[in-house]
């Protein structure tokens, strides 16, 4: 039925696999698993001659199978355990995103979450990081589908919160030539960045903001590594080892160690939710940001540069 070698074999059960996935999310559909039988399908062929061999040919001749229960039961009989797709090789990519308290009081503070970090700094950081899922094996390809191991990035800036969606999506894109660059440290584009323009008007008012920038971690690898490496981070609760640490040593030598908080990660299917239960939080308690500031935090206007008023 497959005329090419295992591995590519491999990668068409996952093609299959997310074809029927996102098949099924679109309506509702019921699969029916039809195992080929080589003996069954050149007998099918012989006595529907209008048919060549070929994937169109082994199509028909499944679906005729599905539709007859009793043959269906049959080749079932012969075949009962199904090849299945080498779900803990999938290529996966994970953003991490590290949320860093921040507060600022004027708008030439802006450019110290908004402007490229130190290189050698990040470089550092993303190495710290790696070093933190020591325990997972350096990044290997397989296919362009399936690989083993894991490699981590790191961006260059911090990323604003309403747009860390936009940076998720260019990162997956874009995972494969990260992949071949061997570059750790990845390019945070211009309209992903925190913005001076975006900030204006929160910090035209009286009294400091609060910004909750991003700092993005990246990682590439195996679904099954980048799961074990997803409970780690969540055991530690929310700890990259010191990644937080040099953020704050990084942020901290722009504005003030004490206006600057350390960074909680969570990856990016949670940030939504974890950033709504930040904002409800700052509207109802007195929030200690581990900066000696202890100050009641209003519940002021919502905005979409992720800054609270603190009053």
């Amino acid at each position: 039925m497959f005329a090419q070698g295992i591995e590519d074999y491999k990668d068409y059960l996952l093609r299959r696999y997310n074809f029927l996935q996102e098949l099924t999310e679109k309506e509702a559909v019921r699969i029916v698993q039809v195992p080929f039988d080589r003996e069954w399908y050149v007998k099918w062929l012989r006595n529907n001659p209008h048919w060549e061999d070929g994937a169109e040919a082994r199509s028909a001749w499944a679906l005729e199978m599905a539709k007859n229960p009793a043959a269906l039961e049959k080749v079932l009989s012969l075949h009962p355990v199904l090849p299945a797709p080498p779900l803990d090789e999938e290529l996966t990519v994970l953003v991490f995103y590290g949320i860093i308290p921040v507060v600022l009081e004027d708008l030439r503070e802006v450019g110290a979450v908004s402007g490229r970090l130190p290189h050698e700094d990040i470089e550092r950081i993303a190495l710290e990081a790696r070093q933190f899922f020591a325990d997972v094996p350096e990044f290997s390809m397989l296919s362009p589908l399936r690989c083993r191991g894991m490699r981590i990035f790191v961006g260059d800036r911090l990323v604003a919160p309403p747009k860390a969606r936009a940076f998720e999506d260019h990162v997956k894109d874009a995972a494969w030539e990260l992949l071949n660059t061997g570059e750790i440290v990845i390019p945070v584009s211009s309209a992903c960045r925190v913005r001076r323009s975006d900030l204006e008007d929160d910090l035209a008012g009286e009294g400091p903001l609060l910004l909750l920038p991003l700092f993005p971690v990246i990682l590439v690898g195996a679904a099954s590594e980048i799961n074990f490496c997803e409970d780690l981070v969540e055991e530690s609760q929310g700890n990259i080892g010191p990644v937080a640490d040099w953020l704050r040593e990084i942020l901290g030598d722009r504005l003030s160690y004490d206006r600057v908080g350390d960074a909680a990660f969570v990856p990016e299917y949670a940030l939504g939710i974890f950033l709504k239960h930040i904002e409800e939080s700052m509207g109802e308690i007195d929030m200690e940001l581990e900066m000696d500031l202890r100050e009641r935090v209003g519940k002021g206007k919502k905005n979409r540069s992720g800054l609270k008023r603190i009053k």
